[in-house]
């Protein structure tokens, strides 16, 4: 990978400085500064990383195509006609007109609206109307070459059904950018069944996107946030579980499993929630169903949260199955765009469940509601702490490393450790490890 370039003294005059090497601080302006986010658009989003694009399945023929979004750049994703996978950007080398404006379909080719300027599936240009001129006048320039003036392509890789595309040459290959935890979770969720699209929802959140990768890297609050995740055992602290680590740190596979002395913790349980009104075990739902579904993986994981630098999440919320990709809208706006998941050949009755415990994922869910208000409440607090940092100590300082206990903050540590690196930041103000 590229090394790092560090900030210049103009940029660090924006307060993004770490007092702490082992990232237990983070400078919260990297949350509200219009000049770490358009940073973070060249040396991130165009740097050595791996965008998440689609889904293989969301384009099963030659011409299907979807757009997606790196940052704030429209890409079109599109299945050519020798069966291969091709993303470029969304704007044609013309005068800039963007090409295509529906979200998924089908085409021979792509022209765009403006001058009719075509191109064939692989973002070649093919088609100049006018090139030669008519009546011997006019047409392009003699030394104009179609060749030279194609769309502007992204490499690409896929791994386990998951297309994937990079601006830079030099981004390690997939399956060591992913991680070994990474690998292993995405053949468990993905493969050894065949996925198939359920639907798509959106869900708007006015956060920074870097919120949001905190909380899906935060096992500590889901048991305290999410009331009904203790009440009803989907996850709580005292659950068999951890974090796992890619050895960058940048990927985590948060996770859950259930065991036999899950109904044994109650006890347990009510002491650590003593005072605070979360852990209501005799709680109960007007319609219970939602909350019975049976697992239809039989390895006992209830949750499994893979969080994939800089804007993928592969989940598993019980019967749930999504892959949610963050669209960054500015320093403080996210859209979460989320992909449910089925599988091929599941019974009309493990479908029904799907569709019923998608209710804890999505812009209604019970999950994501609270959620995106979480992460609107630390935008807005953010605000005004002009100069401060957060404290990030839950599991202990120092090292980062992967845990076998579910409250802990090490994995957002990962993820600001690569992400420090990738932006070129100043020093930290200590030595990684001191845990001072």
């Amino acid at each position: 990978m590229n090394a790092p370039v560090p900030m210049s003294p103009d940029e660090s005059e924006h307060g993004t400085s770490w007092p702490k090497g082992d990232y237990s601080r983070v400078p919260y302006n990297v949350f509200t500064d219009p000049a770490v986010y358009d940073r973070e658009a060249d040396r991130l989003f165009r740097g050595p990383v791996w965008n998440y694009l689609a889904m293989e399945c969301e384009l099963p023929k030659p011409g299907d195509f979807v757009t997606r979004w790196i940052a704030d750049t429209s890409v079109v994703v599109v299945r050519a006609k020798d069966g291969e996978i091709h993303a470029f950007e969304n704007t044609c080398a013309h005068r800039g007109a963007r090409l295509v404006d529906a979200p998924r379909g089908n085409a021979e080719r792509l022209t765009c609206p403006y001058h009719l300027w075509t191109y064939n599936l692989k973002g070649e240009l093919t088609g100049v109307p006018l090139e030669k001129g008519l009546k011997g006048k006019g047409g392009m320039a003699e030394c104009f070459d179609k060749k030279n003036h194609g769309l502007n392509r992204l490499r690409i890789a896929t791994y386990g059904g998951l297309a994937f595309g990079t601006y830079s040459d030099v981004t390690a290959p997939i399956e060591e950018y992913l991680g070994p935890h990474a690998c292993s979770q995405i053949q468990r969720l993905l493969v050894q069944r065949k996925p198939k699209v359920l639907g798509y929802l959106r869900q708007r959140i006015p956060g920074n996107w870097k919120l949001y990768n905190e909380n899906v890297r935060d096992p500590y609050h889901a048991s305290l946030l999410h009331l009904f995740q203790v009440s009803f055992g989907i996850q709580a602290p005292t659950m068999k579980g951890g974090i796992k680590l890619d050895p960058e740190g940048k990927n985590t596979w948060n996770h859950s499993i259930l065991s036999a002395d899950d109904a044994g913790n109650k006890a347990d349980l009510a002491a650590a929630y003593d005072g605070t009104g979360k852990f209501v075990p005799d709680l109960k739902m007007a319609d219970p169903r939602l909350a019975q579904v049976p697992l239809d993986l039989d390895d006992g994981y209830k949750t499994t949260i893979l969080s994939i630098f800089p804007t993928l999440i592969v989940a598993q919320v019980d019967n749930t199955y999504a892959v949610r990709h963050l669209r960054p809208k500015g320093p403080g706006l996210v859209e979460l765009h989320i992909t449910y998941i089925g599988f091929e050949g599941e019974s009309d009755q493990s479908l029904h469940d799907k569709l019923l415990t998608s209710n804890f994922i999505g812009p209604a869910g019970y999950i994501s509601m609270e959620d995106g208000e979480a992460l609107r409440l630390s935008q807005e607090g953010i605000k005004t702490r002009r100069g401060g940092h957060s404290v990030l100590e839950m599991g202990g300082v120092g090292e980062i490393k992967d845990t076998d206990y579910l409250s802990q903050e090490i994995s957002i540590r990962g993820f600001w450790k690569h992400y420090h690196r990738i932006m070129g930041f100043a020093a930290p103000g200590e030595h990684a490890g001191s845990g001072q």
